[in-house]
């Protein structure tokens, strides 16, 4: 096996595997290793649920090939692709599942409930399972740097059952989140997904300059009113990231807004998105930061790019200062981002 001379590897807890199937077994999601680790040292043959609504990477499409697994379409209930899913666990099988879902937002993200339909339908059992060490850690390997990866499984859950009276779909919330929160249990405290950020907040300020630097007031009706909600949409670079590498969509102006003053160039980035979440993705948005703030994103998103057609059109440059600001623990002191972050890499 080539994992142990890449990767210096910590499996613990293998004796709280069970016999067998029908079993879910379940995992946080940070980078592309998971995936390989529950796949490698399970000890039956795992069936993963894999994104299947937006392009993936080269390397992440061969690993696809290479293990197989089952593609659902995320930000709605993908019929199909469950239902295939409880066959194979009514067959006594084993899915593995990253509840959260992506990896937009690590340690922060709201569980999906798609664990818990399958384990009340399938009366499955659930099998937490904390991973640390896998961000980043393939480049690391190919450096030969052999970086650490922990695998520590957890104790059983018993399959969710709907107690009388109750609605499911609050149940199915709370099962999905009583589940991630026994896999996060599993992680060490150093784990640096679990670095929290406290009071996370954004605001926007958008000026149109004239060719001597002073400022022109914009028309009516050419007002941002989703501030907040499109600060923070450009202020995350791994959602960014799936238009600009996934898609191939040449975005960059909404990258580099710190220096990108052009407003045809920015109205053009932004028709790119908006023209994808139309007509091709409209869930994209909303299954990451749920509806109403995902709603609130992309009618930012519309009324930018009327302001930034009206800049282009009347020869003015454009200015637009997303501002992220939040409390570190950890430096013990507020921090103030404006220059956008870049995609880190997640393999």
């Amino acid at each position: 096996m080539v994992l142990p001379l890449a990767f210096e590897l910590e499996i613990s807890g293998r004796d709280r595997f069970p016999q067998g199937g029908p079993l879910i077994i379940v995992g946080n999601h940070v980078a592309a290793m998971e995936g390989v680790l529950m796949i490698v040292f399970t000890p039956w043959q795992v069936e993963l649920l894999g994104t299947a609504d937006i392009p993936v990477e080269k390397i992440t499409e061969i690993a696809g090939r290479l293990f197989g697994f089952i593609p659902i379409n995320r930000g709605h209930m993908d019929r199909p692709a469950m239902n295939k899913a409880l066959d194979v666990l009514r067959q006594n099988g084993v899915i593995g599942i990253f509840p959260e879902g992506g990896i937009w937002d690590a340690g922060a993200m709201r569980p999906q409930k798609g664990v818990a339909w399958l384990s009340y339908r399938a009366s499955a059992p659930v099998l937490p399972v904390g991973f640390s060490g896998t961000l980043g850690a393939i480049g690391k390997a190919l450096k030969m740097q052999r970086p650490r990866l922990e695998m520590n499984v957890g104790d059983l859950i018993s399959a969710a059952r709907l107690p009388e009276g109750r609605a499911r779909k609050v149940y199915f919330e709370e099962f999905s989140a009583l589940v991630m929160g026994a896999v996060r249990d599993l992680l060490p405290a150093a784990d640096e997904t679990l670095r929290p950020v406290v009071d996370e907040r954004f605001e926007l300020e958008i000026a149109a300059r004239d060719t001597s630097g002073e400022t022109v007031s914009h028309p009516m009706g050419l007002e941002i009113t989703h501030k907040t909600a499109l600060a923070k949409l450009l202020h995350r670079p791994t959602i960014l990231k799936i238009f600009r590498a996934n898609l191939r969509l040449p975005i960059d102006p909404l990258q580099n807004l710190d220096s990108e003053r052009d407003g045809k160039k920015v109205a053009d980035a932004v028709e790119l998105m908006l023209n994808y979440l139309r007509e091709e993705n409209p869930y994209l948005l909303a299954y990451r930061f749920g509806p109403r703030e995902g709603r609130a994103m992309q009618d930012g998103l519309e009324e930018l790019l009327a302001l930034a057609r009206w800049a282009a059109r009347s020869g003015l440059a454009l200015e637009v200062t997303p501002t992220r600001r939040y409390y570190s623990p950890e430096q013990e002191k507020e921090i103030v981002q404006i220059k956008q972050g870049a995609f880190g890499g997640w393999m």
